[in-house]
């Protein structure tokens, strides 16, 4: 199986703010690759928040020369299309993801996706929380949190510790043994990742630019990453 981890880190309150993305590519259990790109957001959505900066360190000066989402969206398309994406709190790095395929009107991957925070919170259920830190220092994967390419790696090599934990042969056996359902992106709509199998719910796909409050996308980030 084919897995793509992935983590975003964002300028502000926006979805569409996402100013670096890392990824790490698996072939089954085997770590192929590595990219880590910084993303110039739209004029559109304004400054970059000062805590998000905070976070990641990255700044609206940093990324004005970088190349904006859909031009590198062309480069990873074939590597993540028809792919398992693997994100440390999904929710947030699959609406990333969508959101700012939707604002540049590039159709939605045919993928599925897995949450590697529901993953931890069943495989290793009496850490003290399941922040992309906490399960990282845990299974002694390195981790220099929040910058983007790392939290990626460190997210892709949790799912292999929890395959290797459960005995399970992929992220759809996994998902089985956990009672969880594999989440959806397709151009038809998506379906969320969800603990309980019967849970998720089917959703159209939809365009425009969500927002947040400041302090919620930092949650997004923070609370699980």
């Amino acid at each position: 199986m084919r897995y793509v981890a992935m983590d975003f880190e964002t300028g502000n309150s926006y979805y569409t703010s996402a100013c670096s993305i890392g990824l790490a590519y698996y072939e089954d259990d085997q770590l192929v690759g590595t990219e880590t790109f910084l993303i110039r957001p739209p004029d559109s959505v304004g400054k970059f928040h000062w805590y998000n900066v905070k976070i990641h360190g990255i700044k609206r000066s940093h990324v004005k020369d970088q190349p904006t989402f859909d031009e590198i969206w062309r480069k990873i398309q074939d590597k993540v299309d028809g792919s398992v994406i693997v994100c440390h709190n999904a929710v947030f790095d699959t609406e990333v993801l969508c959101r700012c395929l939707e604002f540049y009107n590039i159709p939605l991957p045919t993928c599925q996706y897995i949450c590697t925070v529901k993953v931890s919170q069943k495989v290793w259920p009496d850490l003290e929380n399941h922040k992309l830190n906490t399960v990282a220092d845990a299974l002694g994967i390195t981790l220099n949190h929040h910058e983007a390419g790392s939290d990626a790696h460190a997210c892709g090599e949790i799912l292999q510790c929890a395959l290797r934990e459960t005995h399970c042969a992929d992220a759809q056996a996994l998902a089985e043994h956990l009672d969880m359902q594999l989440g959806v992106i397709s151009p038809a709509g998506r379906r969320q990742c969800s603990s309980a199998k019967k849970s998720g719910t089917e959703r159209k796909s939809h365009t425009g630019r969500h927002r947040k409050t400041a302090s919620n996308a930092v949650q997004g980030k923070g609370e699980d990453q």
